[in-house]
């Protein structure tokens, strides 16, 4: 049966102990408060659940963990990014093997074109599942052209994209031409835009913390109601602008962790975390989290 690939799913984080030691524990934890939420699946092992940083053995254990926990709640979208087409390929496999929903790759620093569509064909044989390649202009330093895009979706295995972009104009450009392609935005902070240009959903960090307000947004979209779509999302930016406004915005991500419940969610080098800055903008913050929580 085909499994449409839609909704809000969360960047699952993968927490651990002050040692980089990924916490099964925890993550089990952290994935049923989101599934009672609402979400719609977890996104595994991405930027946001640290798996660059990751070993292979604890990569694949947070996998089976998401699965087993996802049964008959959501889709699990696996992360197999690595710097290597190598590890890439193995933990495609794996995938596979547990019955992910589907997989998504961030590709090697510095590829080529010809080096992109080579690495997403070896892990699209790899594992067989639907894959999503990725759009990440700043992180990557490298904006595909709307002709070299159209040539990774005709790769077979491919169906879309995770856009991490704010250019839904170059989306809509792919739609046109390709409108059966699946495509998550990867920014919290412009998910209701991407639902209205076209996108199926959205893969993100801070929805985390206040998954019901991300759910609200795509759920205002679906029903047409923009006003109420757009109040939350300016919610949300409001709050997010407040987090950028600080040299370390991960590092207040970690933070607002950690009150949460959960210890360390990035390894060694962690994102700093300025006490002194923290403090300073904790009653914002504070304020801020509260209008999210009455919002939702």
């Amino acid at each position: 049966m085909k499994v449409a690939l839609e909704g809000v799913i969360p960047a699952t984080v993968s927490p651990c102990d002050d040692n980089d030691r990924f916490l099964p524990d925890k993550f089990a934890e952290l994935a049923g408060w989101l599934y009672a939420q609402g979400v719609h699946g977890l996104y595994v092992c991405g930027g946001t659940g640290d798996g660059y940083k990751m070993r292979l053995d604890e990569r694949k254990k947070a996998v089976e963990l998401a699965i087993e926990l996802a049964a008959g709640k959501g889709l699990t979208i696996v992360h197999v990014g690595s710097s290597n087409t190598r590890d890439a390929m193995e933990l495609a496999e794996h995938a596979a093997k547990v019955k992910a929903t589907a997989i998504a790759s961030l590709p090697p620093a510095n590829c080529n074109h010809s080096q992109l569509v080579e690495y997403y064909t070896d892990i699209a044989k790899a594992s067989g599942l639907p894959l999503l390649v990725y759009h990440y202009p700043l992180l990557t330093g490298r904006a595909m052209s709307l002709e070299e895009m159209l040539q990774l979706l005709e790769i077979p295995g491919v169906v879309g994209l995770k856009l991490s972009d704010c250019d839904f104009f170059f989306m809509k450009r792919i739609l046109l031409v390709r409108p059966e392609a699946t495509i998550f935005v990867g920014i919290d902070d412009v998910l209701c835009l991407g639902l209205l240009y076209g996108a199926n959903g959205g893969i993100g960090t801070w929805y985390n913390l206040f998954p019901r307000l991300f759910l609200g947004i795509y759920e205002s979209v679906r029903k047409s109601d923009l006003p109420r779509a757009m109040e939350l999302q300016n919610i949300e930016m409001e709050f997010s602008a407040l987090a950028w406004s600080t040299p370390r915005a991960p590092g207040v991500f970690e933070f607002l962790m950690k009150q949460k419940g959960f210890p360390q969610v990035f390894r060694r080098p962690r994102p700093s975390v300025n006490r002194q800055i923290i403090e300073k903008i904790k009653p914002e913050l504070d304020r801020r989290m509260a209008a999210i929580e009455q919002a939702r």
